[in-house]
């Protein structure tokens, strides 16, 4: 036994000194005086949200109302990120097919709002906007009886996230199924429904059961929201980082455009020696009894360049000019791009101050702007939006029969080829954009038509409307020389052409 013990301590490696142990640590992992009281918890990715997300929610919502900087960085993500629509392109193979496709597309646009408020592009900025502002949107696939009338009978109906209750947790009697944020899921853990209110539980002007929750099949609803983690069920708004910085400062420059309008008022105060005890109830102007209604607080109203005779012992002491202001539009600044930051948008957009930057900056920052806005694009409406609903458009109108498409479930997947579009980038500087596509085609490191489709358009329709222009023009008899211009004159970063 000895021999065994003594074994063990000779080959036991010896513990390294605590200080090396430190140095091998985070930092952010130190237990010191500055991070002693930083004790966060591990939740998981819905542990995290769930327990705040209404009230969160609430607080944004109220912060879109009214806070003007919350407004603006909203808009500025919506109008940015959607712009008047991201389009379709079929490219199935058949010709004949896509052109039917994309024309019946273009008509059902208009109707595609089960509320008949907006048309399908319109929906997009709704759903990206109840996203930012909100979290998350519900996108119910209602089918319509063929007797409505519609291009093809399919409508959208939004449905903000109050209508799926986030606190809704239960383990179902069927085999394996459960309830989690209000999603129900199989054993598998797939969804398979959303149990929803029947109207909207905010509405307090409707006669509605807050205890009655409807299960709405998943093939029949697009949940729109941004997953930050693996395994995120709800959406959080995106102007949470952004509420508290934006409120405060909000309130406090109210308060010092208050204090400032308030301290405007008073240009002066008269001042005297010797006060007898009756003078101070009458005005020392006009002799008259004090007012009880101004507090029997004399108060004089001087026009701008009027000169004040003072009765004898009288001395009119002007105040101070406010100089609390020194520096403050440094201060607001310095809030503003917190916010800014915050809110994933570059100053000069939430600001509208200009005054930083030149052009070559302003490219930086929109190439940045673009990128952020680019994933959203393509990671979260395109994918999650218009994937499906052009996938459930075109059944609906095949089995309508709005569209002719011959052996259509076993070649569904040819006929529903499509290239989405965001509506393109205004150039910065415009010659020189133009210039550097047309060498970029020219070397043969980019085609025509991946040029058009980044602008948003489609080469075909233009090749077709430049071949309509030369026919109309020849048979008028007109020539234009747009395919001689001479090459436009080369420029400068700053916009001014090259001597």
């Amino acid at each position: 036994m000895f021999e065994k013990l003594l074994t063990a301590l000779t080959f036991r490696k010896p513990k390294a000194p605590s200080a090396l142990r430190v140095r091998n640590r985070y930092d952010a992992g130190a237990m010191g005086r500055r991070l002693g009281l930083w004790m966060p918890g591990t939740p998981g990715p819905n542990a995290a949200i769930l327990a705040d997300l209404d009230l969160v929610r609430a607080r944004s919502r109220d912060a879109t109302r009214n806070n003007g900087w919350i407004k603006k960085g909203i808009n500025s993500v919506v109008s940015n990120e959607i712009g008047t629509g991201i389009t379709p392109r079929s490219r199935a193979p058949d010709e004949t097919f896509r052109k039917a496709a994309d024309a019946l597309w273009n008509d059902w646009t208009k109707v595609a709002d089960a509320d008949g408020v907006l048309d399908f592009y319109g929906l997009q900025s709704l759903a990206s906007r109840t996203r930012v502002e909100g979290g998350e949107v519900f996108i119910r696939l209602r089918q319509r009886a063929p007797s409505d009338g519609l291009p093809v009978p399919l409508q959208l109906q939004f449905l903000e996230p109050e209508f799926c209750p986030s606190d809704t947790n239960e383990l179902l009697p069927i085999g394996g199924h459960s309830i989690r944020a209000g999603i129900e899921f199989n054993g598998i853990g797939k969804r398979t429904a959303y149990w929803m209110h029947r109207t909207h539980p905010g509405e307090r002007f409707l006669t509605i059961n807050l205890a009655e929750l409807v299960p709405v099949p998943a093939s029949s609803v697009i949940h729109h929201y941004a997953p930050l983690r693996p395994g995120q069920l709800r959406g959080v708004p995106w102007t949470v980082q952004a509420l508290i910085k934006t409120r405060d400062f909000d309130e406090y420059d109210d308060a010092e455009l208050v204090r400032k309008k308030s301290r405007a008022s008073y240009t002066a105060a008269i001042t005297r020696a010797n006060y007898a005890d009756d003078e101070y109830k009458f005005d020392p102007f006009s002799g008259a009894p004090l007012d009880p209604q101004n507090g029997d607080v004399p108060i004089m109203t001087v026009e701008p360049g009027a000169m004040v005779a003072m009765l004898p012992g009288e001395d009119l002491k002007f105040f101070e000019g406010d100089s609390t202001g020194a520096g403050y539009a440094d201060f607001v600044r310095q809030q503003l791009l917190g916010a800014a930051a915050a809110l994933d948008i570059p100053y000069e957009f939430l600001s509208g101050d200009m005054s930083k930057v030149n052009d070559r900056l302003m490219r930086v920052v929109l190439n940045e702007f673009h990128r952020i806005l680019e994933q959203s694009q393509w990671h979260l409406v395109i994918p999650q939006i218009c994937e499906p609903v052009w996938s459930a458009w075109m059944d609906q109108a095949v089995l309508a029969g709005a569209l002719t498409a011959p052996e259509y479930f076993a070649r569904r997947k040819e006929y529903q080829r499509v290239d989405w579009r965001p509506q393109r980038w205004e150039y910065i500087h415009p010659v020189q954009d133009v210039q550097a596509r047309q060498m970029e085609v020219a070397s043969g490191f980019n085609s025509r038509s991946a040029v058009v489709a980044e602008r948003g358009e489609d080469a075909e329709e233009i090749d077709r409307q430049n071949s309509e222009d030369k026919k109309r023009a020849e048979g008028l008899g007109l020539t234009y020389a747009t395919h001689n211009l001479p090459p436009a004159p080369e420029q400068d970063d700053q916009g001014a052409a090259a001597a």
